[in-house]
C-alpha cells in the first residue's frame, strides 16, 4: 500500500478552501468566448491551475496554448505542428501547479515551469502503447501517475523513471478516462474500449464494473423509468462509456457519462441506474465535471452544448447564454472565482456572471427604450422561417412527399410490347429439265400491345412512405440543428448589443473587438439564412432614411 501520511490535511485544504457559487442552478451566468489569440480553434481539451485562476491551458490537435491574464491574450506553450504529433490529454499537478502534463500521440510529456520547457517521460513500445489518451496524478502523491493509452494503461510511482503496465486489463482496448478516489487514492476507475474497470490497490488488480455494452433498458426514454434502480445487463452493443468522475463528498457516489445518457452509482460502481433524461437535448455525454461550489450538479459536455444535471430533481438544465458553439469536447472548473470553461470545435469558452443594471429594474420606461433600439431588426421569428427556407428544411416538404406518394399510387404501371418478325422460303425448280432459278418468298409479322394495371393497396400504403419515413426523421433533426444554431447565434448577438448599451467599452481596442463579434455573429446567421438578416437590415435602414 502506498503511503497516505498526506491524506489528512489533502482533504482538509480540499474541504476548507474558499469556494464561490457559479449560479448555474439558478441559470445567471453567461458564456464569453474568449479565443482571441488563439490560432487553431479546434479545441480538444482544458486545464486550470488550482492555484492562479489566471493561468489556464488549451489543447487543439496540434497545440497546447497557455493564458496568463484569464483567457485575454493566449501564447503557444508546446506546438507539434509539421510533426505528425497530436495533443490528447493535459493535467496540471494539484500539488505543484508548476508541473503540467501532456498526453499526445507519442507518449507523455512534462513541463516543471507551467509550460516553459518540455520533456517527454513516456513512451510506448509500439504506435498503440505510445498514444496517451488521459492522465490522472495520485491527489497525495504526485510521483504516482496513471495515463491510458490506446493499448491499456500504465503507472509509475517514481514521477516517470519507470512505468509499469496493468496487466488484468485489455491490453488492446483505449483507456479513454481515469478517476482516483479522493479519500483513498488506492481506489482508481479506468474507462476503456471493452468496458469499466475499478482496482483498490493502486492498479495492481482490476476488476470489470461493467461490459462496454450496455442495455437498452439503461437508455432510458422516459423519466419514470429513471427511478428504477437495477443491475446492469450486458446484452446489447453500440454504447460507448466515455467518462468517469467521482463526487468529492460521496466516493461511493459515481457518474459515468455514454454515448446514450448518464449512469450513476451509490455503491462505488456495484450497480447502476440510469440518471433521468428530462431536459437533455443530446444523449452524447463526452465530458463530465462536478464543481465543489455546487455539489448538487454535475455538468456535461456533449455534441449540442454544455448541460448541467441536478441531482435532486434529476433533471438537466442547458446553460446556453452566450454559448455561440455547439460541439463540446471537454469541460474544466476554476476556483475562487468559480467559473466554468469549455474546449469546443469553434474555441473556448469561460463563464461569467450575467450582467447587472439597475436601468432594467428602476424603469419598465427603460428598459422599453432599449428593446426599441433594436426595433428595426427582425425578429427571431423571422429569422427561423429564412433559415428553414435556406435548408429546404420546412415541414410542409414532408407532407408534400406523402401526398405525392399517395397520388402515385392513382397512376396505373404502363407496359407496352411490341414484336417484329421475318419470314421468307426459297425453292428451285426445274420444267422440262430446265432450270429456272430459285424461288425467294419474303414476309414480315408485327406485334404490338399495351396493358395497364393499378395496384389499389398502394392507397393506403407503399414502400415509399418507408423512405418518407426515414427521410423526414432526418429532416426534422436537421431542422432542430438549425434552429437551434440560429437562435443561439440571434441571441448572442442581442446580447452583446444590450451589454455594449448598457456597459459602454470605455477603450477603443474593447469597442472594436466588440464590434467585430457582433459583425462575426451578423456573418454566420446570415450563412444559415441566405443572407436574410443583412438584407432585411438594409432594406429597414433605407425605409426609415426615407421618412
Amino acid at each position: 500500500m502506498r503511503s497516505t501520511r498526506k491524506l489528512t490535511s489533502f482533504l482538509i485544504i480540499f474541504f476548507l478552501s474558499p469556494v464561490f457559487s457559479i449560479n448555474a442552478a439558478s441559470g445567471d451566468i453567461i458564456w464569453q468566448d474568449i479565443s482571441r489569440g488563439i490560432k487553431d480553434l479546434n479545441l480538444q481539451v482544458v486545464a486550470v491551475s488550482p492555484d492562479n485562476p489566471e493561468i489556464v491551458y488549451a489543447g487543439s490537435i496540434n497545440t497546447i496554448y497557455k493564458t496568463k491574464d484569464g483567457g485575454e491574450n493566449w501564447e503557444e506553450a508546446l506546438s507539434f505542428k509539421g510533426t505528425g504529433n497530436t495533443v490528447n490529454a493535459i493535467a496540471v499537478n494539484q500539488l505543484n501547479p508548476k508541473v503540467l502534463f501532456a498526453g499526445t500521440r507519442e507518449g507523455l510529456y512534462r513541463s516543471i515551469n507551467q509550460g516553459t520547457d518540455w520533456s517527454r517521460i513516456f513512451t510506448g513500445v509500439g504506435e498503440l502503447n505510445a498514444a496517451v489518451l488521459s492522465i490522472a496524478v495520485n491527489p497525495i502523491n504526485s510521483e504516482n501517475i496513471f495515463i491510458g493509452t490506446k493499448a491499456g494503461l500504465f503507472w509509475t510511482d517514481t514521477g516517470g523513471g519507470t512505468w509499469r503496465k496493468a496487466q488484468n486489463l485489455p491490453n488492446d482496448a483505449a483507456v479513454s478516462s481515469i478517476a482516483i478516489d479522493f479519500f483513498n487514492p488506492e481506489i482508481i476507475y479506468a474507462v476503456t474500449e471493452k468496458g469499466f474497470f475499478k482496482s483498490i490497490n493502486g492498479a495492481v488488480d482490476w476488476k470489470r464494473m461493467l461490459e462496454s455494452s450496455i442495455s437498452e433498458k439503461f437508455n432510458i426514454d422516459n423519466d419514470s423509468a429513471s427511478n428504477q434502480t437495477e443491475d446492469v445487463e450486458i446484452n446489447e452493443a453500440g454504447t460507448e462509456i466515455k467518462s468517469i468522475i467521482i463526487n468529492p463528498k460521496d466516493a461511493g457516489l459515481l457518474y459515468l457519462g455514454t454515448s446514450k445518457g448518464m449512469l450513476t452509482s451509490r455503491d462505488a460502481g456495484v450497480t447502476w441506474k440510469a440518471a433521468g433524461r428530462a431536459g437533455l437535448i443530446s444523449r452524447d455525454i463526452r465530458h463530465l465535471i462536478i464543481n465543489r461550489a455546487d455539489l448538487d450538479g454535475v455538468y456535461a459536455a456533449t455534441g449540442r452544448g454544455v448541460f448541467r444535471y441536478s441531482v435532486g430533481s434529476e433533471n438537466w438544465k442547458e446553460l446556453y447564454k452566450g454559448l455561440t458553439a455547439l460541439d463540446i469536447r471537454f469541460l474544466a472548473v476554476q476556483h475562487n472565482p468559480s467559473a466554468l470553461w469549455a474546449a469546443a470545435g469553434k474555441g473556448i469558452f469561460k463563464t461569467s456572471a450575467a450582467v447587472q443594471n439597475a436601468a432594467f429594474s428602476d424603469s419598465g420606461n427603460k428598459s422599453r427604450e432599449i428593446l426599441s433600439a433594436f426595433a428595426d431588426e427582425p425578429a427571431i421569428e423571422e429569422v427561423q422561417k429564412a433559415a428553414i427556407r435556406y435548408a429546404e428544411v420546412h415541414p410542409e416538404k414532408i407532407e408534400d412527399w406523402r401526398r405525392a406518394a399517395q397520388k402515385k399510387a392513382w397512376l396505373p404501371h404502363m407496359t407496352l410490347g411490341y414484336n417484329k418478325g421475318r419470314d421468307w422460303q426459297n425453292s428451285s425448280y426445274y420444267t422440262g429439265g430446265v432450270y429456272y432459278g430459285d424461288d425467294i418468298t419474303r414476309g414480315k409479322d408485327y406485334d404490338w400491345s399495351v396493358a395497364f394495371t393499378w395496384e389499389l393497396g398502394e392507397l393506403l400504403w407503399n414502400n415509399d412512405q418507408t423512405s418518407i419515413d426515414t427521410r423526414s426523421r432526418l429532416m426534422v433533426q436537421l431542422r432542430d440543428d438549425v434552429l437551434n444554431e440560429v437562435t443561439r447565434l440571434y441571441f448572442e448577438r442581442r446580447r452583446l448589443q444590450f451589454e455594449m448599451l448598457l456597459s459602454p467599452p470605455e477603450g477603443y481596442k474593447d469597442r472594436m473587438e466588440k464590434e467585430l463579434r457582433v459583425q462575426e455573429l451578423t456573418a454566420d446567421i446570415d450563412a444559415l439564412t441566405d443572407f436574410y438578416f443583412s438584407k432585411r437590415l438594409r432594406n429597414k435602414g433605407q425605409v426609415a432614411s426615407s421618412k
